[in-house]
């Protein structure tokens, strides 16, 4: 009897939990891989022998002297102009004949392609990272190449660019161009990104290939995992350098799949370039969001999406219910970015927009808060409680609407993730000031019926006050922001003896500037504490009016939704 009374007990307190729909044990614990938080575990310059110390602290960025305590990345294109940089209409007409070759984006801008027609230019990528300064949480240089011994060694035991370093052959070393690279590869690049392409500092993408151009190439970048495809952000709106890595650090303690991210400084052809962020890019596979591989056997597959603007010269754009339906935001469409067009079937990619659409479709019935077979039978609740917490709390307004992602595994939930592209958070939205905004992702499309439903509001809250006590407490917020700011040191000034005039509105083209004028920064200490202003006034907001999420779904508002 006293086991059928426990059984009795338990199934009561499964009950009551179900009723409520949260528990502190329904949500995963961090990413499986960990993550490399480099501020706290890199070489610091602090760490590095005095004469080393004393190059890396110079604010040259002359190659023959240039050193550093980050990872240095060089990209050689021979001289070639990178494509991928944008033209407005207006731009392309006064240029008549001699506009470069070009391809639609929008119905007013335009990408410029290669001479050769192509998306991308080849090129020859070196990694030079002498100080182990991203490895693997151990302290040890991240590998990849035939060089890669010789520049863990250095010429000689105890040099450094035949500079002795201090007698110790076991001291960490400044990183120069004039070491051997620990990694160098053929490559294929373009500059990427949406209003990042306006910027007079571009962001590129990264594709590792053999000398064919075709044949991919994985690469361990920097102890980042090994995958063919790069992204270097190169930030130049934040003013601060950090937002994407912060954010990204913030999400990656309670979201699988974070992207992994490095701060480097890069050179373009011998020209110094500044503070980039070295990253993942968002794609399948082992060291990315690791899904079973996709079987062209089966019709059913797991799968990878993107909410983002149209590109008009994507051919992996899929029809989708709420494209269909006018639901989504205008000048959005949603790409397929898994399985691949070089292994996806034609049964598999009309499973693919069948099952999306079952899911839109759903979202938007009358029935779709049923127990067992209603929304919430389909998707990863957990990452949606997550993933909108990570967007309210960095005021991405993004989210939902451009760079959001989705995957799902052939016989799994749909999760929204990984998170990406921070450039605007924290009140760094270009068109206008966010920092008195109200919540932001309840009237996306993609959200809007999840918060008709009182169980998930009920998530939110009591996830945000369990984020609030442990990992995002004000003071680990501002730990990470100075930890971060004093980890980057001397690289900032060398970044902003190339970009300094960018803080001066003038300077800069409309669509480079945060409007109206006064809101941007005229020194760096003042963007930092834009920042940090930012960052604890929205989770104070927050911390009062969590709660009123409730709101939402509240019978008297939204009864339709509730039955």
């Amino acid at each position: 009897m006293r086991r059928y009374r426990l059984i009795a007990l338990l199934c009561a307190a499964a009950s009551v939990a179900s009723m409520v729909g949260v528990t502190m044990l329904e949500y995963a614990e961090p990413d499986a891989r960990g993550r490399y938080v480099q501020h706290e575990e890199a070489v610091q310059v602090a760490d590095l022998p005095e004469a080393e110390r004393a190059a890396a602290s110079s604010s040259t960025i002359d190659t023959s002297t240039f050193a550093t305590h980050l990872p240095v990345v060089s990209i050689d294109t021979a001289g070639v102009e990178i494509p991928g940089r944008i033209l407005k209409r207006s731009t392309l007409e006064a240029l008549g004949d001699a506009a470069p070759p070009h391809v639609p984006r929008t119905d007013a801008t335009f990408a410029t392609l290669a001479a050769d027609g192509r998306a991308t230019i080849p090129a020859r990528v070196e990694v030079f990272d002498a100080a182990g300064d991203a490895g693997d949480g151990d302290g040890t240089a991240a590998t990849g190449g035939a060089d890669a011994d010789a520049a863990a060694a250095g010429d000689d035991a105890g040099t450094v660019g035949g500079t002795a370093a201090a007698g110790d052959a076991d001291a960490p070393r400044a990183n120069r161009l004039s070491d051997a690279p620990v990694l160098s590869l053929e490559a294929e690049v373009r500059v990427r990104g949406h209003s990042s392409r306006h910027f007079d500092k571009k962001s590129y993408a990264i594709g590792f290939t053999e000398e064919d151009r075709v044949t991919e190439v994985d690469a361990d970048v920097l102890g980042m995992g090994a995958d063919d495809n790069w992204v270097l952000h190169g930030p130049f709106l934040d003013k601060t350098l950090l937002r994407n890595y912060i954010c990204y650090q913030l999400a990656g303690e309670i979201m699988p799949y974070t992207p992994d991210t490095r701060f480097c400084e890069v050179f373009l052809n011998g020209s110094y370039q500044g503070v980039y962020l070295c990253m993942e890019s968002v794609k399948f596979g082992q060291d990315r969001v690791a899904l079973t591989p996709t079987d062209p056997r089966y019709a059913q597959t797991c799968y990878i999406v993107k909410r983002d603007w149209a590109d008009k010269a994507s051919q992996s754009a899929i029809d989708d219910f709420l494209g269909a339906a006018g639901i989504a935001e205008k000048g959005t469409s949603l790409e397929l970015l898994y399985p691949t067009a070089s292994t996806l079937t034609e049964a598999q990619r009309a499973w693919i927009i069948s099952d999306v659409d079952a899911i839109e479709k759903a979202l938007y019935s009358y029935d779709y808060d049923t127990k067992g077979y209603g929304i919430f039978s389909v998707l990863d609740v957990d990452s949606f409680v997550d993933y909108l917490l990570v967007s309210e709390l960095t005021l991405n307004a993004d989210a939902g609407s451009y760079s959001t992602y989705f995957y799902k595994d052939a016989r799994g939930p749909l999760a929204v993730g990984p998170v990406w592209d921070f450039n605007n958070a924290f009140d760094n939205y270009m068109d206008r000031d966010l920092g008195e905004s109200g919540f932001i992702t309840p009237e996306k499309p993609l959200f809007f019926m999840l918060y008709r439903d009182d169980a998930f509001c009920e998530r939110l809250i009591v996830r945000w006050r369990e984020l609030r006590s442990s990992l995002w407490t004000d003071e680990r917020i501002i730990a990470l922001i100075d930890g971060a700011r004093a980890y980057l040191g001397p690289a900032i000034e060398r970044n902003y003896r190339v970009w300094g005039y960018s803080f001066d509105p003038a300077t800069v083209s409309q669509d480079a500037r945060l409007a109206p004028d006064e809101r941007n920064p005229a020194t760096y200490d003042q963007a930092l504490e834009q920042l940090k202003s930012a960052a604890l006034d929205r989770a104070a907001w927050l911390d009062r009016n969590i709660e009123h999420v409730r709101m939402y779904s509240h019978e008297s508002a939204v009864r339709p939704y509730n039955h």
